[in-house]
């Protein structure tokens, strides 16, 4: 750093804030010293840099601000209709109480706040590390300057601002699921969906459902079914015409619509879910999607950002995915 400096015509210290893209200094002279550093062929001590991450660590234990939360939810009881959004919380609050911070929520949508004003409030309070759970469809693209700040998404549903990400494997929960079923003696395995939802997970459950077909006879491949929240006649047609042993569902209110259904008893299909919610019985098959842990692996992920003062929206956005658990 000091070679740098003396090339530069800085002191190390401004070295080592334009490396560590310290948002003091301007974006200009951060690059010219980053580009300068890499023509000197300069390489952090990757024992140094753990040393100063832990030092940072420590210091960090006792510094007043916490980690936002940033709730895009209009209301509680749609949040959790959609979402495990509680359980992300409390994961996410048990890791950071372990890593010497806490965590502010800032419900956004019901304060009438607007994305500028938000910005305004987190710099003021110093707390540029930033967590956005999953959100509802009119808030995927969400216009919230990521200047000065740094932030993990949760799940799939924002598509802005860019962020790093931490999501279920929605893919290979559903493939499990699937070859769980099958090994309980499920062959007429079928996928009922809103279309809501299958947009807001990118389409990877219907995506699995389909690629596991392809290793099934023809006659136990049925068509999947997006039907909507006023459309129950729709689903029970489905149900009569092909049938199947159990259905795969994401959404409480399709599991309600079975028991109501006039198919006779011996032709009521079962039901796993592909991810666990509060109001199935508990003796049901299901996906464990381990909200708690996702809510966990975003704080440390935006810690790890924070350590290494890594702020504004990254080039390379990269995602962490949990696998899912089957639960019987």
């Amino acid at each position: 750093m000091a070679t740098i400096a003396r090339a530069a015509g800085v002191v190390p210290s401004t070295v080592s804030k334009a490396l560590r893209d310290d948002p003091t200094i301007s974006p200009v002279r951060r690059r010219e010293i980053q580009r300068l550093a890499r023509s000197l062929g300069y390489r952090p001590n990757p024992l140094v840099a753990a040393l100063m991450a832990r030092l940072h660590s420590r210091r960090r234990r006792n510094d007043p601000h916490h980690l936002a939360w940033i709730d895009l939810w209009p209301d509680d009881q749609e949040a959790a209709r959609t979402t495990d959004f509680k359980l992300m919380l409390r994961g996410a609050n048990q890791r950071a109480n372990e890593l010497g911070y806490q965590i502010e929520v800032h419900r956004v949508a019901r304060d009438g706040m607007g994305a500028a004003r938000l910005h305004e409030i987190l710099l003021s309070r110093c707390q540029w590390g930033v967590i956005i759970p999953p959100v509802p469809r009119e808030a995927m693209d969400y216009h919230l300057d990521l200047e000065g700040l740094t932030g993990v998404t949760i799940g799939t549903s924002l598509h802005q601002p860019v962020m790093h990400r931490v999501a279920s494997n929605l893919f290979q929960g559903c493939v499990l699921a699937c070859r769980k079923l099958r090994e309980h003696g499920f062959h007429r395995i079928g996928l009922a969906l809103s279309p809501a939802m299958n947009e807001r997970v990118e389409e990877k459950w219907l995506g699995a459902y389909l690629a596991e077909q392809t290793k099934w006879l023809k006659r136990e491949r049925l068509p999947p079914l997006l039907v909507t929240s006023d459309d129950e006649a729709a689903f029970f047609q489905w149900c009569a015409r092909l049938e199947p042993d159990v259905v795969l569902l994401a959404e409480a209110y399709i599991g309600g619509w079975i028991p109501r259904s006039r198919l006779p008893a011996a032709r009521k299909p079962a039901v796993a879910w592909l991810r666990r919610i509060a109001s199935m019985p508990e003796s049901t098959f299901a996906i464990d999607t381990r909200p708690d842990k996702m809510g966990a692996a975003a704080v440390e992920l935006v810690v790890a950002q924070i350590h290494r003062n890594e702020r504004g929206s990254p080039q390379f956005p990269h995602t962490v995915l949990l696998d899912g658990v089957w639960c019987e």
